[in-house]
């Protein structure tokens, strides 16, 4: 039982921490941003606590409609585009957020690239500020359990019964060497043994 737990464990920790990388290395693959909304302007379409995803993009891209991601008063702000007309100093932009009862007291322009949101995960806010805020006491918590999971299967693991142990395998019976004190016996012994070295030399020649 304490063998299945600790796998059960180490697997589970092993599979959050791939989805956790996989997850990072497919945003930067994508050129993806990500911003946490600390905020319920948006809802209930993007709730507070959720982790917006962003692509750079060109204004001109930007339709009626999109959400985008922006700076607004010195903080990021995510917010539904209403209106867009063309200025003197390019595209301006009208934005207001969908819990909000009126638009945006200022209307925005962008030099450059600006933020649309591709996606948002609800709570995943949450998460990531906990991680960025305690990574280091979560880093040594999922080790220490990944350390006591794997102790565990040591510890609790079944040793193999004896009668299980395969035998060693028995040793050939020495033949006794017969000596004698007859110096004939011995002689005849000895031409023998001779004529039988030579019949298996001449064998495997």
């Amino acid at each position: 039982m304490a063998k299945q737990l600790g796998n059960i464990l180490s697997t589970i920790t092993f599979a959050v921490l791939l989805l956790l990388c996989l997850s990072f290395v497919a945003i930067r693959v994508f050129g993806l941003g990500t911003f946490i909304v600390t905020g319920g302007s948006m809802e209930p379409g993007i709730q507070k606590g959720s982790l917006v995803l962003v692509q750079p993009v060109s204004p001109s891209v930007i339709t009626v409609g999109d959400v985008i991601t922006f700076e607004h008063y010195d903080q990021t702000t995510t917010h539904r585009v209403i209106t867009i007309t063309q200025g003197a100093q390019g595209l301006i932009f009208s934005t207001k957020g969908d819990a909000n009862v009126v638009a945006d007291p200022e209307d925005k322009t962008f030099a450059g690239h600006v933020g649309i949101v591709r996606g948002a995960l609800p709570i995943a806010g949450y998460v990531a500020a906990s991680m960025q805020a305690y990574w280091r006491l979560l880093l040594t918590l999922i080790a220490a359990i990944t350390f006591f999971a794997c102790a565990s299967v040591l510890v609790f693991r079944k040793e193999p019964s004896p009668a299980a142990m395969s035998k060693p395998a028995q040793l050939k019976s020495l033949q006794p060497v017969r000596v004698t004190a007859d110096p004939d016996e011995a002689w005849r012994a000895h031409i023998a043994w001779l004529e039988s070295a030579r019949r298996r030399s001449a064998m495997v020649a």
